[in-house]
């Protein structure tokens, strides 16, 4: 019997590292992927033409592949180490990410999922790299989650003075940018908004009035006080200022529950080093301020989460920064209202009446503002229906550009009634504003009647428009900053007396730090929205393997952000993402302390 276990144990650890094996040259040809669509050369052999498409379907293999292929033997040694079985639970989630990862690059490259569904060779090298790719999750995901169950948090406090020097860190990193780009770089939107509020333009409901209203004040005191120079400039020094004062503040916050002083380091370093962060704070433009605002409301909603109180200060707080954070977006409101109604619901007794409270007088305030206020002062209307049909447009447009013939009358006069039939030809399926701002107004009824009967005609094509327009978010495959690094000021800008002080040269340097942060490897990750999205599902899924239900409330705000960003008029703009991007580092120190809470209280492990 002894030599049966014995036989047997030998024969299982020679199969382990035949797996290993073949496991780690799946996820290194996975990774060697080109995905490029293989067509072929030789239509007299299908062996030869099979093979010569395969010869195309991966990089010339370099030092990086030994690398890889190392790195991933190891970290299969070491989960298996760690665990008995395979977790099923972190297996579908990689497969699920793994899919939409392939899916995402599918659609950056082509428009279309042509590369997983292209032919027969086609499907199989897609599904090939759904493998390899889900197996290199699976291993990260599954060290993560061994890693985060063994940190230990620490009994004191760790360093003083955190946040000043946090705050002091992060100013003068993003003064560096703005001064050397004195006195900054415009924006379409944000010149729009500066024309509202100086009158030379009638407000409108596409831009927040309190946003528009910070920006024209800041400017018109600034060239008051000097000239138009140091008007836009207090703009960008006044959302320098209070990111600084924000960004410390959480991280701050992360200490005080017993995080390592350096993870709080590190999270101020990546706000005061990533270059697009500098980017945003020279940007006259409403979305680093909101973002701000977004992560101070979170503070204040993780102390509530924490003491699993809601009065004095921390009531006070929640409804200051929740109010303003739904003034400074026309969205906020309905990322913040889920977020603050789970609380209410968490918590007990007088505590939940608090709650409610502050969620009543948060909506409250919110509509005496925009309603009473602004009608009273301004003439403000509601913002257009179209700004949140992107999606159902965006799919309209796609289904007549490739099912023109199949369209009856009745569903082309609807469709030009509401849009315009003919300039359906305009459609871009990375960016909505060539088929939205076609929008007549009128009663949608008709219109999403037929959207819906199109839809079960060939679901396929919504689909695809619906990833096509969001596949930045849904997935890191791509770079984008947005917040520029301008050379020349457009007409208005000059008008106003903007100009540069500094020689073009200095906003050039700057610039070519702009291209290489988006560049450079694994630097241009930090500017990749759907690697935030990643880890915004990663850490849902650690709490919930924790059963951690209510700690999942602090990221509730970040996935309505997510979902209002796959409506976005872009494909992969951060600047949507970013009040997700800049609560993140917040978001893993309150995991981390979240699982370990859980595990005093309840013996998990």
């Amino acid at each position: 019997m002894t030599e049966f276990y014995k036989v047997t144990g030998e024969k299982m650890r020679r199969y382990q590292k035949i797996r290993n094996v073949l496991l780690t040259v799946i996820v290194t040809l996975a990774l060697q992927c080109t995905f490029e669509v293989c067509l072929g050369g030789y239509v007299d052999s299908n062996l030869v033409n099979g093979l010569n498409k395969l010869c195309g379907a991966f990089t010339v293999l370099d030092y990086t592949d030994l690398l890889t292929a190392a790195a991933v033997f190891v970290m299969l040694k070491e989960v298996k180490k760690r665990e008995a079985k395979t977790d099923v639970a972190t297996l579908v989630l990689s497969v699920i990410l793994s899919f939409l990862l392939i899916v995402c690059i599918s659609f950056k490259k082509y428009d279309s999922a042509i590369f997983l569904w292209g032919n027969s060779f086609q499907i199989l090298l897609s599904a090939f790299c759904v493998l390899g790719f889900a197996v290199l999750l699976y291993l990260v995901l599954r060290l993560v989650y061994f890693g985060l169950e063994h940190v230990e948090l620490p009994a004191e406090q760790g360093k003083k003075h955190l946040q000043m020097v946090g705050f002091f860190v992060i100013a003068f990193s993003w003064l560096f940018w703005i001064l050397l780009n004195y006195p900054g770089t415009t924006s379409g939107d944000g010149l729009v908004q500066l024309k509202q509020f100086l009158g030379e333009q009638d407000w409108g409901a596409a831009h927040p009035p309190f946003s528009s209203a910070i920006m024209g004040i800041c400017f018109v005191l600034g060239r008051t006080i000097a000239d138009a120079n140091f008007g836009f400039f207090l703009y960008c020094l006044l959302q320098t200022l209070v990111g600084a004062y924000a960004f410390s503040l959480s991280m701050k916050k992360l200490q005080e529950l017993g995080i390592s002083w350096k993870w709080c380091a590190v999270g101020i370093l990546f706000f005061a080093l990533t270059p697009f962060w500098g980017t945003y704070a020279q940007w006259f433009e409403k979305d680093l301020l909101y973002a701000e605002m977004t992560v101070l409301q979170a503070v204040y909603l993780m102390s509530v989460l924490k003491k699993k109180e809601c009065g004095g200060k921390d009531a006070a707080g929640l409804i200051v920064f929740s109010v303003l954070s739904c003034l400074l977006r026309n969205n906020g409101i309905y990322a913040i209202v889920p977020a603050l109604l789970l609380l209410a619901i968490y918590l007990k007794g007088k505590e939940r009446r608090k709650a409610f409270l502050v969620l009543l007088a948060t909506v409250v305030i919110y509509e005496l503002i925009t309603v009473v206020g602004y009608r009273a002062l301004i003439d403000v209307g509601k913002p257009a229906a179209s700004e949140g049909l992107s999606v159902p447009f965006q799919q309209t447009a796609r289904y007549v550009c490739e099912y023109e013939d199949e369209v009856t009358e009745y569903e082309r006069q609807v469709i030009n009634d509401t849009l315009n039939f003919d300039a359906m030809k305009n459609y871009e399926p990375r960016i909505s504003d060539p088929i939205k701002i076609l929008y007549r107004g009128g009663d949608l009824g008709p219109y999403m009647k037929i959207w819906v009967q199109m839809f079960f005609k060939h679901p396929g094509c919504y689909v695809a428009a619906f990833v096509n327009k969001g596949y930045g978010y849904l997935a890191p495959v791509e770079q984008n900053i947005e917040a520029w690094i301008q050379l020349e000021y457009p007409e208005y800008a000059q008008e106003q007396g903007i100009h540069h002080t500094f020689p073009i040269q200095t906003s050039e340097f700057l610039l070519q730090i702009w291209f290489l942060s988006m560049r450079l490897p694994l630097i241009k990750y930090l500017c990749t929205p759907g690697l935030y999205t990643w880890i915004l599902v990663v850490l849902a899924f650690f709490l919930w393997k924790k059963k951690r239900y209510s700690a999942l409330i602090l990221l509730v705000p970040s996935f309505i952000n997510v979902l209002v960003c796959l409506a976005s008029p872009m494909s992969n703009a951060i600047r949507y993402e970013l009040p997700t991007v800049a609560v993140i580092p917040l978001l893993v120190g309150w995991t981390v302390y979240s699982i370990h809470t859980t595990s005093r209280q309840t013996g998990e492990e």
